[in-house]
């Protein structure tokens, strides 16, 4: 079934942080089965986030995603690696995450009230209980911000004008 993106749910692995997990999140969810994608992923988010703040597409757009059941095929997944029920996410993960979010919401013409946690739609407390249920549309309106900023600054720039 093609996926048609309405809203964008956030993840975390809820494994600690102890380097690169992309083989053992692909491994597990081939275990669990999990449909492999055209990328050659088993990994049901669209898009995984290590510590380093590096972005691993593992699922094209369009796809059926294998994240959130009963949302697969109207939403992207966003894995974050780390258990956030411990630890919290990097300040580089979090910078990926609102890049990311703001391409997302600018190419699918989604808006902040479409980001939500994974456990909006299930009983569980994915994306940790350290963060709470705003914490990844904050995230995106703090990256939104400074894009407008630095947008405005580079106008002002151009034109000749004083800022603020």
């Amino acid at each position: 079934m093609q996926n048609v993106p309405d809203k964008i749910i956030v993840h975390h692995t809820a494994i600690a942080r102890q380097g690169e997990q992309i083989a053992q999140i692909n491994a597990a969810h081939e275990e669990r089965g999990f449909p492999q994608s055209r990328l050659g992923f088993f990994v049901g988010y669209h898009f995984l986030i290590d510590g380093a703040g590096n972005i691993t597409r593992t699922r094209e757009d369009d796809e059926e995603g294998a994240h959130t059941v009963g949302q697969n095929t109207s939403s992207l997944g966003v894995g974050l690696e780390g258990d956030f029920n411990l630890e919290l996410p990097t300040k580089e993960q979090a910078a990926a995450l609102g890049g990311l979010l703001g391409a997302l919401c600018e190419q699918y013409s989604l808006g902040v009230s479409d980001i939500f946690p994974h456990r909006a739609y299930s009983p569980k407390d994915c994306y940790g209980t350290l963060l709470s249920n705003d914490w990844a549309r904050l995230v995106f309106l703090e990256s939104y911000g400074r894009r407008l900023r630095d947008k405005m600054l580079q106008i002002c720039k151009e034109n000749n004008l004083k800022p603020f």
